[in-house]
């Protein structure tokens, strides 16, 4: 029993220390000294007794050896108190470090991040830190605020929905890894609207047709095309936005499970890429437009239908699938975009025509 009681006393390790200098103060007091009387006694300065009283300074081996033949405690009992001392700080700053560290780690959707290969599985909270702060590209967690400033995203601002904003800058994240990995030649404002209208050809083709040739076309332009399903927290369909200044991304999540939202998403980004270079977008569900949302909504719809040429067939106020096909087909787009956009102004309601819709089930790479 008494051998389990020892072993038992040796792993019990207090959670509180003193620093030797409140000790030492304590036998100045008895001795009934001041310490610049103590420092001459013991051939050390008044600032060195004061620092160490104060916990400023250590008490060394050799100021231990002075401690012990003035006062007559032994030098490794200061040395010991040191040492424990100094062992429970290294502990406080652990803990301190390890809990700021989880409070980090807790904003961002970890799990999601892993199962996407953006972090290693650990349950190592050091190492976890250590690829995320990579994955985000900041140095430590105090920077955090700087990259928000780097994604400098406008966003269309939601009353419907709640976002997370480290979740939206994880999605975001995500989609300029995947960017820089394409090695993009400078943005090329001409090629890309070159490129846009021909992608606007592609809208009556299926994805498989589509999906490879609009990566090409943006790619060329010195644009990233980027398709990454949607992050928790986040009610994000689409982003416009740059990087290194000159080279642009469409990051569009995969929300959009009618052609109608793929194709209005992808022209509304493209024309804040044309209309607003060096600004940033993030498009939410719900979103309401301002001034820049309404100006990427016109350039869209121009591209798409031509203002003018919609403006005429929404006056003629279309009800039917024959009205909205003919139309369709003398601009060239599926006519399920053409039911979206009228939808959209009011002109029919939301549950009407939606047969011209085309569904997309998009593969989750």
């Amino acid at each position: 029993m008494g051998a389990v009681k020892a072993e038992a006393n040796r792993d019990w390790s207090p959670d509180w220390a003193t620093h030797p200098g409140e000790h030492l103060a304590e036998y100045i007091e008895s001795r009934g000294w001041n310490q610049a009387e103590f420092a001459r006694l013991a051939d050390m300065t008044p600032k060195l007794v004061s620092t160490i009283i104060n916990g400023v300074n250590p008490v060394t081996a050799e100021t231990a050896l002075k401690l012990e033949r003035v006062l007559g405690m032994k030098a490794n009992i200061w040395t010991s108190l040191q040492a424990n001392w100094d062992l429970h700080q290294a502990r406080v700053a652990k803990e301190r470090q390890l809990d700021e560290a989880s409070k980090f780690i807790s904003h961002f959707p970890v799990k999601e991040l892993i199962d996407r290969g953006a972090l290693r599985p650990t349950k190592d909270i050091s190492r976890l830190v250590e690829d995320l702060l990579k994955f985000i590209g900041i140095g430590g967690p105090h920077a955090m605020q700087a990259r928000f400033d780097s994604l400098a995203v406008h966003h269309r601002q939601s009353r419907a929905f709640n976002t997370d904003h480290f979740h939206v800058a994880a999605w975001l994240i995500l989609g300029e890894h995947k960017a820089r990995s394409m090695n993009l030649d400078a943005f090329d404002s001409h090629r890309f609207v070159t490129a846009v209208r021909e992608i606007r050809n592609l809208t009556v083709t299926p994805p498989d047709v589509f999906e490879p040739r609009m990566y090409e076309l943006c790619r060329a332009a010195g644009v990233a095309f980027v398709l990454e399903k949607p992050i928790s927290k986040t009610c994000l369909f689409g982003s416009a936005r740059w990087i290194e200044g000159d080279r642009a991304i469409i990051q569009m999540s995969l929300r959009m499970k009618s052609n109608d939202h793929f194709w209005w998403t992808f022209f509304h980004e493209a024309a804040h890429i044309v209309l607003h270079k060096g600004r940033s977008f993030a498009d939410d569900k719900g979103g309401e437009g301002d001034g820049v949302e309404d100006e990427a909504d016109t350039w869209a719809e121009d591209v798409l239908v031509g203002t003018e040429r919609f403006a005429r067939f929404k006056a003629t106020r279309p009800k039917s699938e024959r009205e909205v096909v003919e139309f369709s087909e003398s601009v060239g787009i599926h006519p399920g975009i053409v039911v979206g956009m009228l939808q959209h102004n009011g002109i029919i309601r939301f549950n009407h025509l939606n047969g011209l819709k085309e569904r997309f089930e998009w593969k989750e790479d």
